[in-house]
């Protein structure tokens, strides 16, 4: 990584041309998958290693297409005077209305303990009276999640891209006047950081009206092509591929609202994004 580094920071030093670029856009809309489980923990001496582990259920949900927005700021370099072969450097922040949509397969894996000892209340002279509390199961995955989710991401990119100079060859051969016009293709990619928001969906297991908030980073590539329409403008249209999930982790008090009886139910989201196609404007200063 620190090479790739070092070579973004010379390459520029052998530019013929540098420009810096901002650039906005639109996707087609990527699908979202979500793999979910909930399972029950109490923390008492009467299970081995201290913690009692009650059932366990899980589901995968398939999200609908919404339509995304980006923009980003960064530098282009050409290395050749025909401006064929070159690098785009750039931040780039994107912004997505999410649908995490409806179950499409669930399952149910029976518990390590299936009770436990406790206090569960006191005989007249004070003395506390012992008894073993069954494990509250928990339910099957709820069919619906939120249809009202924001992602968000903030990335860093490298591009390299080659361009068919096809201005200088109408020039030699037809038409002397052609203004600046080349074709290309690009490949390259990059980091970025993801959280995805939800300020109320309602939470079967925990039977509340709750928030949302996951997270993650990761690589992404790049692909796709460009046209230059004179030498400040630039439409890109390409596929941008993640390769990372993120991830929500919560903890809620479930069952009997006696601290002594009751549990906690912890659940856990992996969410992860499909290829989505992106259209975009650029402008060259």
């Amino acid at each position: 990584m620190r090479y790739l580094f070092l070579c973004v920071m010379i390459l520029p030093l052998f530019a013929v041309q540098n420009n810096l670029f901002t650039s906005f856009g639109v996707g087609t809309g990527a699908s979202y998958k979500t793999d979910f489980w909930q399972q029950t923990t109490k923390d008492n001496s009467s299970c081995a290693g201290g913690t009692c582990i009650g059932n366990k259920t899980s589901g995968s949900y398939a999200g609908k297409k919404g339509i995304s927005f980006e923009a980003s700021i960064g530098d282009e370099v050409f290395f050749d005077k025909y401006y064929i072969t070159g690098l785009r450097v750039y931040a780039s922040a994107e912004y997505a209305t999410v649908s995490l949509g409806g179950l499409i397969s669930s399952s149910e894996q029976d518990g390590k303990n299936k009770e436990f000892t406790t206090i569960t209340g006191f005989k007249p002279d004070g003395s506390p009276i012992i008894e073993k509390v069954p494990m509250k199961p928990v339910p099957a995955p709820q069919n619906e999640l939120f249809n009202n989710g924001i992602w968000m991401t903030y990335g860093v990119n490298l591009d390299f891209f080659v361009n068919l100079p096809l201005d200088i060859l109408i020039r030699k051969l037809f038409w002397s006047k052609m203004p600046f016009f080349k074709i290309g293709v690009y490949a390259g990619g990059g980091v970025e950081y993801a959280m995805l928001r939800s300020n109320s969906w309602e939470n079967n297991a925990a039977k509340k009206n709750d928030k949302f908030f996951a997270s993650g980073s990761g690589f992404f590539a790049n692909i796709g092509g460009s046209i230059y329409l004179g030498s400040h403008n630039r439409i890109n249209i390409g596929m941008k591929i993640p390769y990372y999930t993120l991830n929500a982790q919560n903890w809620y008090d479930f069952g009997d609202s006696d601290p002594w009886k009751q549990q906690l139910v912890r659940q856990n989201f992996d969410i992860s994004r499909t290829r989505e196609m992106h259209i975009s404007y650029t402008y060259l200063f």
